[in-house]
């Protein structure tokens, strides 16, 4: 069996109350107080059980598993930041996340390159197309981060998206990571070839498109509601 560390240890229960924390933050009224302490919680225990799960992944070593803790790491901090200041204000670490988002894509090509071109075209056991994976979302990410850069700040819609989708995107890899290297292993076979642990994914993955949607035709439906309304009373 497998010994436990304290730095797994920390990972695997940061990283479920960090799925925990996510869920409620999805599923609460935004904006409200328990939706601010969700957050909160879900910010911090990420955090914590991403880079305890990067240490993990280079002693190993896992490089993938290394690049995505250390992807979810930027993107809960880039989620954060976009909605601790005001809209149209950047702050000074806005300045730094293009760095961070281009070395995670130059690690990315490079290790997809190595994978690539070995004989078995595969790196740590996994192929390129994994790592071509992580590359094209930290390139959106860099173009994003550029885009605020040179951008007096965002105006409130783009940075509640940016807050959305990263946070989202964070929770996204977290549950995968649960389901394939802890749930996948310790439940039915039968279970995990049905699907249903591919559920929760999907649910986060088409709650970013909702959110996206609704943040940007939201107010043009309710304009067009009322409208409808003041025509129909006069």
């Amino acid at each position: 069996m497998e010994q436990i560390t304290f730095t797994m240890l920390a990972h695997i229960i940061t990283g479920s109350v960090a799925i925990a924390a996510g869920a409620t933050a999805i599923a609460v009224a935004k904006g409200k107080s328990l939706h601010t302490l969700a957050g909160t919680w879900f910010v911090f225990t990420m955090l914590i059980m991403a880079v305890s799960g990067t240490v993990i992944a280079i002693l190993q070593p896992m490089i993938i598993t290394a690049i995505a803790g250390t992807f979810t790491t930027y993107l809960v901090l880039s989620g954060w930041l976009a909605v601790k200041s005001a809209p149209n204000t950047k702050g000074r670490f806005d300045y730094t996340l293009p760095v961070c988002s281009l070395l995670i894509v130059i690690a990315c090509v490079y290790f997809s390159n190595q994978a690539g071109t070995s004989q078995a075209e595969i790196k740590h056991g996994i192929s390129a197309y994994d790592y071509y994976f992580f590359a094209l979302l930290a390139a959106l990410s860099f173009i994003g981060d550029m885009r605020l850069v040179y951008a007096q700040g965002l105006a409130s819609t783009p940075r509640l998206m940016r807050h959305l989708w990263r946070m989202c995107f964070a929770l996204f890899i977290s549950v995968g990571s649960f389901v394939s290297q802890g749930a996948a292993k310790i439940l039915p076979q039968s279970l995990v070839d049905s699907g249903v642990l591919e559920l929760p994914g999907l649910v986060i993955l088409l709650m970013i498109v909702y959110w996206r949607l609704k943040l940007s035709f939201g107010s043009k439906i309710r304009q067009w509601r009322a409208n409808r309304a003041a025509q129909s009373s006069s």
